[in-house]
């Protein structure tokens, strides 16, 4: 006898023999969607989870957890990058940007100001670049080869100029969870403090990604990285800038000085500039590269993250992105 046992309430002495069983449902089960043997053959057969799916009628969910559950994972190859994350490519990805009215496009802001947080309380501001996906956590090639990669992630449109080619169109719409710190004095005071620890932490020298999001926003602020450029040998800095216009803007002026004195050092790229070195150029499409440029590596796969690449302080060669 199975199940609960209920007393039978129609007997006053509640014997045991007037005792009956609570019935038991029959498991017979529905019958699987995607058979083991079934799932087996498609693996060894080489189909990827949405090509299986598409055969079986079934979810891409449903396939991974089934080859989970009858032990046919497959073996991921290894991976030269120090990053948390495996890397993407931008040749699969959709681009979406918000709409011309949206208030962050009006108001110099991110489309997540939650996600903007001052110094005080944070351990640090620069973080190893092994917690972003293109970027990784050590450089495996070029004349920086072994260096750690650290970055630096500010307010995107709050720092960048409003000429900038991609302020509706900025990654930074995708990144919901990127802790945006916020810029100024404290930030720079800090800035200061860190590298300075890095430096004897790092004396055979380190990288500085600028900026994960965000730009340079103040002509203080570039000399605060002139300084640091002078002060500390070890600090060698890359990455990107939409300050562009050297005629107008100061602050282009001082980033051109910058790193026309100091590109052995600080590797900074002018994004969209009419210019043939140290410049990129945005394209939608692959054919739409220029002649003069190379298209990013690592957007089609072709190598795993900026520190397997080393392309953008080993060459001054125009680099072409797709838009992402």
């Amino acid at each position: 006898m199975t199940g609960r046992l209920l007393p039978n309430l129609t007997n006053p002495l509640d014997r045991p023999a007037a005792v009956v069983p609570f019935p038991v449902a029959r498991r017979g089960g529905r019958p699987a969607k995607l058979p083991e043997a079934d799932l087996r053959a498609a693996v060894e057969e080489g189909l990827k989870d949405p090509e299986i799916a598409e055969r079986f009628g079934c979810s891409r969910q449903y396939v991974y957890l089934q080859r989970k559950r009858h032990g046919l994972l497959r073996p991921k190859g290894p991976r030269r990058s120090k990053s948390r994350f495996a890397p993407k490519v931008a040749t699969d990805r959709a681009v979406t940007m918000p709409p011309v009215d949206h208030p962050a496009l009006t108001e110099d802001r991110t489309l997540y100001p939650a996600t903007v947080t001052g110094v005080d309380g944070l351990l640090n501001v620069l973080v190893s670049g092994a917690n972003h996906w293109k970027i990784g956590g050590e450089i495996r090639k070029g004349r920086w080869a072994g260096f750690p990669v650290y970055a630096l992630t500010l307010e995107e449109r709050a720092t960048c100029p409003a000429s900038c080619r991609h302020w509706r169109s900025c990654f930074g719409n995708h990144m919901h969870f990127a802790k945006r710190i916020r810029h100024g004095e404290a930030l720079e005071d800090r800035l200061a403090h860190e590298v300075a620890i890095l430096q004897s932490r790092h004396p055979r020298g380190f990288a500085v990604r600028l900026h994960v999001l965000g730009d340079f926003y103040s002509e203080r602020y570039v000399a605060l990285w002139a300084s640091l450029i002078a002060c500390f040998p070890a600090l060698h800095v890359f990455g990107f800038t939409a300050r562009i216009d050297g005629r107008r803007d100061p602050v282009a002026r001082a980033l051109v000085q910058l790193t026309l004195v100091h590109w052995d050092r600080f590797a900074l790229r002018f994004s969209n500039a009419p210019i043939d070195e140290c410049s990129t150029v945005t394209v939608e499409h692959p054919r739409q590269v220029p002649a003069d440029a190379v298209l990013c590596p690592q957007q089609t796969g072709k190598t795993e993250s900026c520190s397997t690449c080393a392309l953008c302080w080993q060459s001054r060669r125009r680099i072409a992105f797709l838009q992402h």
